[in-house]
């Protein structure tokens, strides 16, 4: 079944007794739109035999789950780039962004993106799979993205990511000597009325929740290790600027640097409850030579 993807359980004793149907909706957390792709295109193996959604699972038994593979998104023609991958199974596909590289074709539509270095990757050795970012960069922001294979990795970890579990954590360089050393920044966040790209500190905006812990100081500037406990657009580099701090290089909420050509943010970790296995991981992306230089 060279176009699905497939998923396989050991059925634990807490599921003895419950239907297939049951176990994947419940114990898996398989979303209602997932589960009727299954249920029409898929196919459900029980022991080595064809099942349905009614039919009974037993402590110790062995699924299989074949979902059907997705097309690769149109429109985004593939180049051929090198990809720095932290990490690689049948569900995930974690990579390393350089600077300046956009995770997807914007207005532009640039010929060179992430998303068309991975289609080159998964066409050179014949992978079949989709292209979800989960986790996306802005254009400039380096660091670890991560890309869902398939409908159900992506489905899992979006609601992941949702809730805010796990942890992200950023390294920047800010402007300025950074004091206290550590603390939390809680100012909401919305997008500013005047503009269609930048956002603000605002009272009657969304929550937004970032920490910080202060790694080094030296020439007026900080390198600052940042942990996100919300997911708004440009937060730390808001709350940075916020704060008196803002990242160098940051032309839109600081001004342009002397000697970084974008601003200096870096996705350095993420640790994530892998969505098939169900076990937590740690992926870690070094810091790039143009942010290394920088102090």
């Amino acid at each position: 079944m060279e176009d699905f993807h497939k998923l396989e359980w050991s059925i634990p004793q807490e599921a003895d007794g419950r239907s297939v149907k049951t176990y994947l909706r419940q114990n898996k957390k398989m979303s209602g739109s997932t589960w009727k792709v299954l249920k029409r295109d898929g196919e459900i193996i029980l022991n080595n035999k064809r099942a349905s959604g009614k039919d009974g699972v037993t402590y110790k038994d062995l699924l299989c789950v074949y979902l059907p593979g997705m097309p690769f998104p149109e429109g985004i023609p593939a180049c051929h780039l090198p990809l720095d991958i932290l990490f690689e199974d049948s569900h995930l596909l974690i990579v390393n962004k350089p600077p300046g590289l956009p995770t997807l074709p914007g207005r532009g539509r640039e010929a060179e993106t992430l998303a068309g270095a991975v289609r080159y990757y998964y066409e050179k050795y014949d992978i079949r799979a989709s292209f979800h970012a989960v986790s996306r960069l802005d254009r400039e922001t380096s660091g670890i993205v991560t890309i869902a294979k398939h409908r159900y990795a992506h489905q899992r970890l979006a609601a992941f990511f949702d809730t805010y579990s796990g942890m992200k954590q950023y390294i920047g360089i800010t402007d300025g000597i950074w004091y206290p050393s550590e603390g939390v920044i809680h100012a909401p966040m919305e997008r500013r009325p005047d503009s269609i790209v930048k956002q603000h500190v605002s009272t009657h905006g969304k929550r937004a929740k970032t920490g910080f812990q202060v790694v080094k100081r030296k020439h007026g500037r900080s390198m600052v290790r940042f942990t996100l406990y919300s997911g708004r657009t440009h937060q730390i580099r808001v709350h940075s600027a916020y704060v008196g701090h803002p990242i160098v290089g940051d032309d839109l909420y600081g001004m342009k640097g002397r000697d970084v050509e974008r601003h200096a943010l870096h996705a350095s970790r993420l640790c994530i409850f892998h969505p098939v296995t169900e076990k937590w991981q740690t992926i870690e992306a070094d810091l790039p030579e143009d942010m290394e230089n920088i102090l």
